[in-house]
């Protein structure tokens, strides 16, 4: 798949330039992703045909800081990217594949001359690095962060969060890994899936979408309830009290 772009190399700038890059070529910085979100929105990729998808990409461009080798920097849309490498993987109306799956990204910053700790000093200043892994655990070193987008780990925190904010619980913020922040809420009040509890499961393997409808629904009216409550008020996208609370 071919945008028409110039492609990303250590030498793009930004200023309003878009350019094209392999999704193979990005490296996170963050561990996790909510797969719930990332399944679907797989889904939803594969049925799109290659204009459509070509559509789809361009009015989404993927931020990302060149630096620490020249490496690209993915500082938002990991769950877009995760996404198309998904949809890569199996039959799709694009006719992309692993090897040409591409997105469209814009530069925020061409740091590449910063190295190891001024890069990431730099990266945490400007909050483009989530130094905390799927359990909500760290921070973690930046050297431990996944080095690929397909390596990125199930956060199922951040998967209800997901379904939170689909339902209305809260409302989309431009706001620091906002989603993330409401995960970690989630994760101190709720258990998703007894199995956990009978030492059956581990937390990374919990998917809201494989439950049954009537368990995977009494959560997010659960977790919705709990995003209402004051409790919550000083989160991102906080939408309000919840009567009888």
């Amino acid at each position: 798949m071919d945008f028409d772009y110039e492609e990303l190399s250590s030498k793009s700038h930004r200023g309003g330039h878009l350019y094209q890059v392999r999704v193979a070529d990005l490296h996170p910085t963050q561990c996790a992703v909510g797969l719930d979100e990332v399944h679907a929105r797989a889904e939803s990729i594969r049925n799109k045909s290659k204009d459509e998808l070509m559509a789809y990409l361009i009015t989404r461009p993927v931020p990302v800081v060149i630096g620490n080798d020249n490496k690209f920097c993915l500082t938002d849309h990991h769950h877009l990217a995760r996404a198309v490498w998904e949809a890569a993987k199996k039959d799709n109306e694009a006719g992309i594949d692993e090897d040409n799956a591409r997105v469209v990204v814009e530069v925020l910053y061409n740091w590449h001359v910063l190295k190891d700790y001024d890069f990431w000093k730099a990266m945490q200043g400007n909050a483009w690095v989530y130094l905390f892994d799927q359990a909500g655990g760290g921070p973690i070193q930046p050297a431990k962060l996944p080095r690929h987008v397909k390596d990125l780990r199930n956060d199922p925190y951040r998967g209800l969060a997901w379904y939170v904010r689909s339902h209305f619980g809260y409302s989309k913020r431009p706001a620091d890994f906002a989603e993330f922040q409401w995960a970690q809420f989630f994760r101190l009040r709720l258990i998703l899936d007894n199995r956990l509890l009978k030492n059956e499961i581990d937390g990374v393997d919990i998917l809201l979408s494989e439950m049954k409808e009537a368990d995977r629904n009494a959560i997010v009216e659960q977790a919705i309830y709990l995003a209402r409550t004051p409790e919550a008020a000083g989160l991102p996208g906080y939408s309000g009290f919840v009567s009888g609370t």
